[in-house]
């Protein structure tokens, strides 16, 4: 199955919000991002929380193209390389300088 490295805010999404309700945990944000992640069929490998709490990084296997899409827009996130860089931007992505 293919995979890729997600950069997701922690407070955008609606389905995350809606999720998450009132709950800002860590373990609750994982546990979301994780249920809607497998609604598309995906799995997460891990999280490395970063940015100092705006946003987390995870390693989430899809198994096509469509999930992979869907998965980006239910959580609003950003496809970043291992260190937490957009790709193919040259932006700051993990709260580093570009």
């Amino acid at each position: 199955m293919p995979f890729s490295w997600f950069r997701i805010p922690r407070e955008t999404s609606e389905k995350l919000k809606q999720c998450r309700g009132t709950d800002l945990s860590d373990a609750k944000f994982e546990q979301c991002v994780t249920q809607i992640v497998a609604s598309h069929d995906g799995r997460v490998d891990r999280f490395r929380h970063v940015g100092q709490g705006r946003f987390s990084v995870a390693h989430i296997d899809w198994p096509d193209e469509n999930a992979k899409r869907a998965i980006t827009r239910d959580l609003d996130a950003t496809e970043v390389d291992d260190s937490g860089r957009e790709r193919g931007g040259n932006g700051p992505a993990a709260g580093r300088p570009g």
